[in-house]
């Protein structure tokens, strides 16, 4: 697989998300490493690996749903004919932007009531680890919204472009 300028910015989540689960990987290594070679480890591990385990976490998910891999429940939608399964996806993709669009609000919030809280360890200010939420929830939203848009221009009779929710449905029928 060719790795270009285009495929890194269509993967940007995964790719940072990839390098925080790296982060995480390598710190808790070393310190078992250290135990068990010199019976004694490092102290701020376990904070450093927390936090980077909780922005892996917040961007993976938005990288998950970005690309369509969250487990989804679609039972409901194969009782339906492809015109209600269309519709059914605008509401879900709407409700997508409502959710994600107020929990990420409702993170900005809890950053704003935490300002001057630190990590007990290395006494960094923890909106440093609180925002993997607020940056988690934003990117899921912007692509909720692109998928409703998309949706909604589906919906609309442009058969241009696929609809989110029933494109594999569409491309294996094809």
């Amino acid at each position: 697989m060719k790795i270009s300028g285009k495929w890194i910015l269509s993967h940007t989540e995964v790719v940072v998300s990839g390098v925080f689960l790296m982060i995480t990987i390598l710190v808790v290594i070393l310190n078992v490493l250290l135990r068990y070679l010199f019976s004694g480890g490092l102290f701020w591990v376990e904070e450093v690996a927390t936090a980077s385990f909780i922005w892996s976490i917040f961007i993976g998910s938005a990288a998950a749903y970005r690309h369509n891999l969250h487990i989804g429940i679609d039972l409901i939608t194969k009782l339906f004919n492809e015109r209600v399964k269309e519709i059914l996806s605008v509401v879900i993709n709407s409700l997508m932007v409502i959710i994600n669009g107020y929990i990420c609000y409702l993170s900005i919030l809890m950053i704003q009531a935490n300002k001057l809280k630190r990590t007990p360890v290395l006494d960094v200010p923890s909106i440093y680890v609180n925002l993997a939420i607020t940056v988690g929830f934003f990117l899921i939203t912007v692509h909720a919204v692109r998928f409703l848009v998309k949706d909604i221009a589906y919906l609309r009779g442009s058969k241009k472009v696929k609809a989110h929710t029933v494109s594999a449905e569409k491309e294996e029928s094809v």
